[in-house]
């Protein structure tokens, strides 16, 4: 996991060495070598072939067969969950655990997976995309009818971020320059779609969120006691990312459980908490 962030300085180094030095491993450094390369390595290699490091083996295959035989025979292929205690910030998940406790996080979270769920997420995804257009408008020279882009993409990357946040855990997440409207967000929920942070907080939920999935990979560089006395701009940022959206979460938890308990949950979220 530490070699993911190294990798963006240290690659290009490497890739300056001379190349009775660097091949054929220097391809394999490179964290999305498969999605750059796509068959190539495997016309080279062969269908499967295996990378050797003081690490460990890693396998990599371009074979029907043996991915059909890895995919139904879960049981004979488990995975290393040791390599996954990275991504365990927020507690265990059907990607971190194995065995019996995998088996139960699969059997409560596919509940929340079906066409209902789908039909919710489809629903949120017309309207955010409605709201991305409308926050356009409202751009300084644009209007309704005649709107300037520059870069589209960190607007769709909001828009999911905006879906999610809806579909599976029941907030609506607004966008600049729209207000909330009186009687749309529930009660209890205010201050997860607040344009500034609430309470005790000093992140909205949406920045939280936000600075989590862009700066994840730095929970798994540092431990979080070592993260948390860093004096880095960035890393700093991000403990700051990590502690607020750990307690909105903590929070979001106890309304659903209130909810659960009179009778009143939201039957038009997936329920994921």
């Amino acid at each position: 996991m530490t070699w993911l962030p190294l990798s963006f300085i240290l690659l290009p180094i490497y890739r300056l060495l001379p190349s009775k030095w660097k091949e054929p491993w220097i391809r394999f450094l490179d964290p999305l070598w498969s999605y750059r390369e796509f068959y190539a390595p495997f016309a080279q290699h062969g269908d499967n072939f295996l990378v050797v490091s003081p690490w460990g083996l890693y396998m990599a295959n371009a074979s029907p067969t043996v991915i059909h035989q890895i995919a139904t025979r879960r049981t004979d292929w488990l995975k290393p969950t040791e390599h996954y205690s990275v991504v365990e910030h927020f507690g265990p998940s059907v990607i971190t655990t194995e065995g019996s406790t995998w088996r139960d996080h699969r059997r409560v979270s596919n509940a929340s997976f079906n066409e209902r769920s789908n039909a919710v997420v489809w629903r949120e995804s017309i309207r955010q995309a409605r709201e991305m257009s409308q926050a356009w408008g409202r751009r300084e020279g644009n209007t309704t009818d005649v709107m300037w882009i520059d870069d589209v993409y960190p607007d769709a990357a909001t828009t999911s971020l905006h879906i999610i946040s809806r579909s599976g855990f029941g907030v609506k997440l607004l966008w600049p320059g729209e207000e909330q409207a009186d009687g749309e967000i529930e009660e209890g929920y205010e201050k997860f779609s607040s344009h500034q942070p609430l309470n005790k907080h000093t992140m909205t939920f949406k920045e939280s969120m936000h600075t989590m999935l862009r700066d994840f990979i730095w929970m798994g560089v540092f431990s979080k006691s070592t993260l948390e006395k860093l004096p880095f701009k960035r890393t700093k940022k991000v403990w700051e990312g990590y502690t607020n959206l750990n307690t909105y979460l903590h929070e979001l938890f106890d309304l659903k459980k209130a909810a659960v308990a009179t009778g009143l949950a939201e039957r038009d979220a997936l329920d994921l908490m």
